[in-house]
């Protein structure tokens, strides 16, 4: 089993509850992924555990894969990540196969004198995780803004080269989908964009009691002592012994949530 965040930050203080604020849906589909104990035994034994990852001079974190892993691709991934780090720590590199939406296009040189129209990766001012994949396919992750946008481009060789967009659809029926994840790339290069801004996810507080509720119940932790990490000792007290069952089925749920997204439900984050 990797090495858990220390004891209490999950339970909403200290740094790593607020790094928890800027999560995108990858990101806590990794953190539920890298709890699972069969995916942990897969990274132990995986040949080679750790492939070379490089960072561009564009600031974009880089993998070439010399073929497919079947084994990492079993879990969603181009490559086994290493589950004893965060998601700030780790790249991830989510396959395609999982990410439900992409944008498609294609990379075509800019024309002599071309400069309208022409985009290069380092112009979208968030992070960005790029594989190619064993058939030569660039695929890359725009993470920023607590939202994520694959994008998946053909015939860009050098990711560092300009180059300029043309972006497909399959057909008409692409087209709500595609606009709105166009719109989204295109909030990523704008000169007032800000790439640490609050995720979607971070009002949403289940996902992050959901966490807490699987961690303290992997440890062994009894349902009161899980509800008192996350609603305080307090809440627990008042309402534990009452004829609401209400905290304690709350309970319940967010342990049983948690085992669902760690044994697969975490794809489910990904759309």
């Amino acid at each position: 089993m990797p090495p858990r965040e220390r004891d209490g930050d999950f339970a909403g203080r200290g740094p790593i509850a607020s790094r928890l604020a800027a999560y995108d849906g990858s990101d806590w589909a990794w953190e539920f992924l890298r709890r699972n104990d069969d995916y942990v035994a897969d990274w132990r034994c995986s040949v080679p555990r750790h492939l070379a990852c490089i960072t561009l001079i564009d600031g974009t974190q880089f993998l070439r894969l010399p073929r497919r892993f079947p084994r990492a691709e079993k879990w969603g991934l181009h490559a086994i990540a290493n589950p004893t780090l965060s998601p700030a720590e780790a790249p991830v590199f989510w396959h395609p196969s999982v990410l439900k939406r992409a944008v498609r296009l294609k990379a075509a040189r800019p024309t002599p004198g071309r400069t309208r129209g022409v985009i290069a990766l380092a112009d979208f001012k968030v992070d960005r995780h790029a594989v190619i994949d064993a058939d030569g396919v660039p695929h890359v992750l725009m993470k920023g803004g607590g939202v994520h946008i694959p994008v998946e481009i053909e015939g860009l060789r050098v990711l560092t080269l300009p180059f300029a967009p043309i972006f497909e659809l399959h057909d008409l029926t692409d087209v709500p989908a595609q606009t709105d994840l166009l719109k989204q790339l295109k909030r990523f290069t704008e000169p007032g964009f800000q790439a640490s801004q609050r995720s979607p996810f971070a009002n949403d507080e289940r996902l992050h009691h959901t966490l807490i509720a699987l961690d303290e119940s992997r440890r062994g932790k009894t349902y009161r002592e899980i509800a008192i990490t996350i609603f305080g000792e307090k809440k627990v007290t008042e309402e534990w012994r009452s004829h609401s069952q209400f905290l304690k089925d709350r309970t319940r749920r967010l342990v049983a949530k948690g085992n669902e997204l760690m044994r697969g439900g975490y794809r489910d984050l990904l759309g």
